[in-house]
């Protein structure tokens, strides 16, 4: 599932980054999204659903519509 699609405030694994953007692929890295971390939609706004909130560990980051489909996330077994 794509992490724009995920429920808010679970906590989920992302299992892929699927974008032909090397920087933006590069950005994510730098923010700790890469495959095995866990992150968590916390909230989108209320028009639109763009931008979205996520948290990754103890950091939160505010992602675009479009980045957000670009990463694909898992169901985190604990």
């Amino acid at each position: 599932m794509l992490l724009n699609e995920s429920k808010k405030n679970t906590w989920y694994e992302v299992s892929e980054i699927s974008s032909q953007d090397t920087d933006l692929e590069f950005r994510f890295y730098k923010m700790g999204i890469y495959p095995g971390a866990r992150i968590m939609l916390k909230r989108t706004a209320p028009i639109f659903h763009d931008p979205v909130l996520v948290q990754v560990e103890l950091s939160q980051f505010a992602l675009s519509k479009k980045e957000a489909q670009a990463i694909k996330v898992g169901e985190l077994c604990l």
